[in-house]
């Protein structure tokens, strides 16, 4: 175990509440993504989904960024405090900046900072480089306007997006965040996909056959080695502080290992037992609010170093 790997909450430690949902994700969702192919059918699954599913903080203040995004003042935030720029989960394929309000803004309330929440084109309609195109230039504009993210964080999909706007951030020349916080980033996408979700010994919610078909999706044809898409073949050098948490036996936990490998300056925190990013959960189940709380809590601490 590295200084900066943490494991924790084990399965015996899970809730009522914490196992319903992952009985959820594991005898509903999972079946439902792999027999289900219809991209726009998923999305509405998804957003059914969220609504039943986590609550954001309440007092709360969401409004729309005038495009597809949101902006999430916590309570307690004023308009001075700083910017936590967050990219929303979803296989590239679902997923929307409302699916993830409740993960979101609890996030966003530890962190003691607004948020903004950017949507960004989906794959099939919007292959890569699509949606890393978007999410930069979302990203140029607060810089832009003298509001640079002090933070920035993703789950899944987002984490691959947020870790590579950094990257390209850096190779710009553009102010770089002072904190990266990652919630089960998918960092490479070489390899069989599939197999990858197949092996994993505790995956309760990505079945192979979906991670093969947003796989095709997103990639349209482009190439897996390419840094835009799988951040950990590019330089990681000269990054931000990160912090990672992941189940330890899902079908990305070792994108999360291979960046705490690469970066060993990285927190790790692993936990046991839980779906992908059961922080969509946040204020239903105490294992989702307290992992939301913990990344919220680095961040703030991170930031103001």
């Amino acid at each position: 175990m590295t200084p900066n790997l943490k494991e924790h909450l084990m399965n015996a430690e899970l809730t009522l509440k914490d196992r319903l949902y992952r009985g959820m994700a594991r005898y509903m969702e999972k079946p439902t993504l792999a027999n289900v192919p219809w991209h726009k059918a998923l999305r509405v699954l998804f957003a059914t989904s969220a609504l039943s599913g986590g609550k954001k903080p309440r007092g709360t203040q969401v409004e729309s960024d005038g495009r597809d995004g949101l902006m999430i003042t916590p309570p307690g935030v004023g308009p001075e405090a700083p910017l936590l720029f967050y990219i929303h989960g979803g296989g590239f394929t679902i997923g929307s900046p409302r699916t993830h309000l409740a993960l979101a803004s609890h996030v966003a309330k530890a962190a003691g900072m607004r948020m903004h929440m950017p949507g960004y084109p989906l794959a099939p309609e919007n292959p890569f480089p699509a949606a890393p195109d978007a999410i930069l230039a979302a990203y140029r504009a607060h810089c832009d306007a003298g509001d640079p993210p002090a933070a920035i964080g993703g789950d899944s999909a987002g984490g691959n997006l947020a870790l590579g706007t950094v990257m390209a951030a850096r190779d710009a020349g553009l102010p770089l965040p002072r904190a990266i916080a990652l919630i089960a980033p998918a960092l490479d996408l070489t390899g069989d996909v599939g197999a990858r979700a197949d092996e994993a010994t505790e995956e309760y919610l990505i079945p192979a056959a979906w991670a093969q078909r947003i796989f095709d999706a997103y990639l349209d044809g482009a190439d897996p080695t390419d840094p835009r898409l799988s951040p950990l073949k590019g330089d990681l050098a000269g990054l931000p502080p990160i912090m990672v948490q992941a189940n330890d036996g899902e079908a990305l936990a070792p994108d999360a290992r291979a960046l705490a490998a690469r970066l060993p300056e990285t927190r790790l925190d692993l936990w046991h037992g839980l779906q992908h990013v059961w922080h969509l959960r946040a204020g239903a189940t105490p294992a989702a609010t307290r992992a939301c709380a913990e990344l919220g809590a680095w961040i703030k601490e991170t930031a103001a170093a």
